[in-house]
C-alpha cells in the first residue's frame, strides 16, 4: 500500500477536492506538486498559458513537462487552516496529484509505514496515526 491523502487544490475560484499521493522519491526543492491533465481542465490550466516548459529528471529518464510556478493553493482537508502556494508540474503520465518531499515536510507529514499506508503530523499527538485514504 502507499500513502494517499485529501487535498484541495484552487486557482482563482476554481477547486478540486482529491486524493494526492505523498511520494518520498519526488524531491523538490521548491513547493511543486505533479497533477494529471484533466486536473488542469478542472483548474483551468490547459490548454498550457502562463507557463514555460522544462526538463525534468525522472527515476528511468527526463522528461519535457509545463510547469506553472505559484499559480495554485494547495492545502490537506483536515487542516483547511493551512494553505501554501505551490507550483504545478502537469505530467501527461500520471493519472493521480504527487506530493513532493518539500510540499509534505511543509504540512509536517511524517510518514510511518509506507506498506500499511500509516502517516501522522508533526503535531499529532504521539499515539496519533492516520490510516491512508483508499
Amino acid at each position: 500500500m502507499v500513502c494517499r491523502i485529501r487535498v484541495r487544490i484552487c486557482r482563482e475560484e476554481n477547486c478540486i477536492d482529491t486524493l494526492a499521493l505523498i511520494n518520498s522519491g519526488f524531491e523538490a526543492d521548491t513547493p511543486d506538486i505533479a497533477i494529471p491533465v484533466h486536473i488542469t481542465e478542472k483548474l483551468n490550466l490547459w490548454l498550457p498559458k502562463e507557463s514555460t516548459s522544462v526538463i525534468l529528471g525522472t527515476a528511468d529518464d527526463e522528461a519535457q513537462v509545463v510547469y506553472y510556478e505559484g499559480c495554485t493553493y494547495f492545502e490537506l482537508i483536515l487542516l483547511e487552516c493551512k494553505r501554501i502556494k505551490v507550483n504545478i508540474i502537469v505530467d501527461p503520465h500520471i493519472d493521480e496529484v504527487l506530493i513532493s518531499d518539500y510540499v509534505a515536510s511543509e504540512f509536517g507529514i511524517i510518514l510511518l509505514d509506507l506498506r500499511k499506508g500509516l502517516w501522522k503530523l508533526k503535531d499529532d499527538l504521539l499515539d496519533k496515526v492516520r490510516e491512508s485514504e483508499r
